[in-house]
């Protein structure tokens, strides 16, 4: 073997060891973030559902109380709006287009469907803010129940929004409600194992 052909299969082997070193590392970091966003999502969570004071407190002024559970808050955000949903209320964001594919990971194909659709379509997507449920009937081709409202957000450079979910344990369904989960419009809020606040992961800076 030539001295030129030994180095090159040394070096070789010495890099696929380091770049398999390095996709150990990355995995390792990957669970640790999504291991703490687990943690702190569900924590944060659980207080605003058990107590009254705290979410009032959370929906007036999040930044405080999302630093105070280890997100890190960019520092160009301006504006951080809190919505609740609500047994007859619905809310979803519109995300700016950067942060989409980290923000269907938090979505039902349907909704998914539709966001898309807003992100594509400007003129749908003023349609889509101005009457939600207009825009779903168009999208869809599905009316949805009377007694619904549902809202969307639209995320800017300087604003995002989260949305509080309905908890779980608290709630009956009704028919319409029973009708949006077997649609997939409810899917996210009422099906889902771990709930989370909307959003959030589109604030998160790790």
């Amino acid at each position: 073997m030539s001295l030129s052909k030994f180095s090159y299969e040394v070096g070789g082997a010495y890099e696929e060891k380091q770049e398999s070193s390095l996709t150990r590392i990355n995995l390792q970091k990957s669970r640790y973030i999504m291991t703490k966003e687990i943690n702190f999502y569900k924590l944060l969570l659980e207080r605003i559902w058990s107590d009254e004071q705290f979410k009032n407190c959370f929906i007036a002024d999040p930044k405080p109380i999302l630093c105070e559970f280890g997100v890190k808050v960019p520092k160009f955000l301006k504006q951080i709006e809190v919505h609740e949903d609500r047994p007859k209320l619905r809310n979803y964001i519109l995300p700016i287009k950067e942060q989409l594919e980290r923000y269907m990971e938090e979505q039902n194909p349907i909704i998914a469907q539709v966001i898309r659709q807003a992100l594509a379509d400007n003129a749908f997507k003023a349609k889509l803010l101005q009457n939600p449920n207009t825009g779903m009937k168009e999208a869809t081709g599905e009316d949805l129940p009377k007694d619904l409202t549902i809202c969307f957000y639209e995320d800017t450079l300087t604003v995002r929004h989260l949305v509080i979910p309905i908890n779980p344990d608290n709630q009956q369904l009704n028919d319409s409600q029973l009708d949006m989960v077997a649609g997939g419009i409810a899917f996210p809020i009422l099906k889902q194992p771990q709930p989370y606040i909307l959003g959030l992961i589109a604030i998160d800076k790790f």
